[in-house]
């Protein structure tokens, strides 16, 4: 028989997580198979175009599930946390004032209630959690369920892999995006190897997602999410024992025949033919005939949008305004995303928006002396880390971003700790 606390943990878990995991899918699945067929022509189907634009039902869902459900546990979240509360209204109240409220107020309510459905989802979580380790186990399942469909869509598409700088290399040429889950899949699989894993066969299983995640990165074309992926492995080991200490000098040494001192590109250059490694010494500036680098077309953009931000410093442009923000009689822009999370709502929400989520990050991180856990702090420094690096030279704030969902369950993740008796 099941208890009564039994009872009401299924029926919360089921009706909030699963959500939250379609939330996942059909954002994956916007910038791959519902939008690109296996030859990377776009769709014509306008089911499969129709498919995605449920997204912004799922918070609305989840918020009305959790206040029919306890009203009194939801409103006592939504106080507790009222903060949050104030970013979605800002964001909310930034579309509202844009030049074209037929477009933007769509993603002002969109961030509101993703921000809420968040938030609530996490603090149930914690809820119906009796340790800390319960609760940040169970988010990490959830990131885990949402995303693994795409570790079997890596598997699909490296089997498709051709060498040559052509798009032709991958299975979607939408597939680029895809780095993005797998990222968070290959972190998921490094934590859940160094803190959680009972066997070595569950071991062997993380470190061949692992494997398989990094080098899906690689061939996915996306810099960014390989530099991190790298980086969190390094951090996952700091301070080194060591055996970590021994196996990192055994590979310093045996890479240093590839290395360059001055520039490392004696070790690009070993790297297996892609689209990918095209792009790294684009960004270096290696590329015959092409003396830009990818940073300095960022700061370009950049420059824009921070102008259209002093024109506008309160209440910015607009939320999701990219279309009016990036034209640009100076440079070549137009229809560019900010291509960085914190400029670009800068320029769309103003010093309101953007300082409200800045607080809103800082009370959140405040909230981590409530882990009183080593291990907890360290695990959570391996989810942020790359929230950080990635929304600094991408834009993935606003609902149905790749990121998005990762980004904002991770910074709103602490807010769980305030309802965990332990």
């Amino acid at each position: 028989m099941f208890t009564a606390k039994e009872i009401v943990i299924q029926k919360i878990s089921r009706n909030v997580t699963f959500p939250i995991v379609l939330f996942s899918f059909l954002t994956i699945g916007n910038y791959s198979f519902f939008r690109y067929t296996l030859h990377g022509v776009e769709t014509t189907s306008s089911v499969l175009r129709f498919i995605p634009n449920v997204r912004f039902i799922i918070p609305v869902w989840i918020f009305w599930y959790c206040i029919s459900f306890n009203l009194r546990l939801t409103s006592k979240i939504l106080r507790d946390n009222v903060d949050v509360l104030a970013v979605g209204l800002s964001w909310l109240l930034s579309s509202i004032l844009s030049f074209d409220t037929s477009s933007y107020l769509l993603y002002g309510t969109w961030s509101f209630f993703s921000l809420c459905a968040v938030l609530l989802f996490i603090s149930i979580t914690a809820f119906i959690s009796d340790t800390r380790a319960e609760f940040i186990l169970r988010i990490l399942n959830v990131l885990w369920i949402g995303n693994f469909v795409i570790i079997i869509l890596d598997i699909a598409s490296m089997l498709f892999l051709a060498p040559g700088i052509i798009m032709s290399n991958i299975l979607f040429s939408s597939n680029t995006f895809w780095a993005y889950p797998t990222l968070i899949m290959g972190i998921i699989a490094l934590i859940k190897m160094r803190f959680t894993t009972e066997s070595l066969i569950k071991t062997a299983y993380y470190i061949c997602i692992f494997v398989i995640s990094l080098i899906a990165v690689y061939f996915s074309a996306r810099r960014s999410p390989l530099f991190v992926l790298i980086l969190t492995s390094v951090l996952l080991f700091i301070p080194p024992r060591i055996p970590h200490i021994i196996l990192i000098s055994l590979i310093v040494i045996s890479s240093f025949s590839f290395l360059n001192s001055s520039t490392g590109k004696n070790l690009i250059d070993a790297l297996p033919d892609s689209y990918s490694k095209y792009r790294i010494e684009r960004m270096f500036g290696w590329v015959k005939d092409r003396k830009e680098t990818s940073y300095l077309e960022r700061q370009k953009i950049w420059n824009t949008y921070l102008d259209k931000f002093y024109n506008k410093p309160v209440l910015g442009e607009g939320l999701s305004a990219v279309q009016h923000i990036s034209k640009s009689n100076k440079t070549k822009t137009d229809g560019l995303s900010a291509h960085n999370t914190f400029i670009g709502l800068l320029a769309e929400t103003g010093l309101i928006g953007t300082g409200l989520l800045i607080f809103m990050l800082g009370k959140s991180i405040l909230l981590l002396r409530k882990a009183r856990s080593v291990n907890w702090i360290k695990i959570y420094m391996l989810l942020f880390i790359p929230t950080l690096l990635v929304n600094w030279v991408e834009y993935n704030l606003i609902p149905g971003q790749i990121f998005f969902l990762y980004t904002i369950t991770i910074w709103l993740l602490p807010r769980g700790l305030q309802y965990i008796k332990e």
